[in-house]
């Protein structure tokens, strides 16, 4: 066997554990020196791959685990590993399926909790992997004519993402990652919906990189609305007219620039322009 085919096999046979597959591998591996079998030599390379892609899976997703329990957690991670070989050569990508996995499962999609988690920690981590830009300040307003403010168009950071969740997943994120080293306990879930249906029964929550660093915030419904809305380009305007209407009560213009004045000191905006 040329030796691209001897590596292409012993590659397949690594991603695809230890099965009746691994025969024709066996038939080209050396004989041990120290008498172990070809068959327990292999399993052994079968294994260790394996334990090290789920240990990646448990470094990224402690608040999952938290929350299911560690028995839970390890059903999960197996199933996972074993219904996903990797297909691209950096590591950082395989545990970002996770979330998507979950809800598509027969034994996850139905847990709106779990996979929000999911959901939420594949943000942290996107988040401080994704591209740089540099912030401005409020002060970046100050070239502008006050009349021209209806007419503000913003640019986000790129690693800003708005998620919304069941309540209470946030609080079990910070109560795992307040536990730091500490051996995570399974939280209680709250009964709902597999979809939140209002803002009752749903959290918002912001996710983006500062000052190199991943930052998080829950928002409160008519900020998500607003960012929401600022982020798809809508001027700054339009925004109030349209927060005035909302089933919440009318938000007045000054909460709404409250809101534009805690973007900037978060980091979150870099760009500004005017809407022709």
């Amino acid at each position: 066997m040329k030796l691209a085919d001897f590596q292409a096999l012993f590659q397949a046979r690594i991603l695809g554990g230890p099965g009746d597959a691994d025969a024709p591998l066996l038939k080209e591996l050396r004989e041990s020196q120290r008498g172990a079998e070809r068959a327990e030599l292999l399993h052994v390379y079968q294994s260790g791959y394996r334990i090290r892609l789920e240990s990646f899976l448990y470094e990224d997703y402690p608040g999952l685990r938290a929350l299911i329990g560690d028995e839970a957690f390890e059903t999960l991670v197996g199933g996972y590993v074993a219904a996903n070989p990797p297909q691209c050569r950096n590591a950082r990508w395989y545990t970002t399926g996770l979330p998507d996995y979950m809800r598509q499962h027969a034994s996850w999609r139905d847990d709106a909790r779990a996979i929000a988690m999911a959901f939420l920690e594949r943000a942290m981590v996107d988040a401080f992997d994704a591209p740089n830009a540099e912030p401005l300040t409020i002060q970046a307003l100050a070239g502008f004519a006050p009349e021209d403010s209806p007419r503000f168009v913003f640019d986000f950071h790129p690693s800003l993402i708005l998620l919304e969740q069941p309540v209470g997943v946030l609080a079990a994120y910070q109560a795992a990652a307040a536990e730091d080293d500490e051996e995570p306990e399974e939280a209680e879930a709250d009964e709902g919906d597999a979809e939140p249906q209002s803002a009752e029964e749903a959290e918002a929550v912001a996710v983006w990189r500062c000052n190199e660093e991943t930052a998080y915030r829950e928002l409160e419904p008519a900020e998500y609305v607003a960012l929401c809305e600022a982020r798809a380009g809508r001027a700054f305007g339009d925004i109030c007219q349209m927060a005035a209407f909302q089933q919440s009560g009318d938000i007045e213009p000054e909460r709404l620039a409250q809101f534009l004045a805690s973007w900037f000191e978060d980091g979150m905006v870099v760009g500004v322009s005017l809407r022709d």
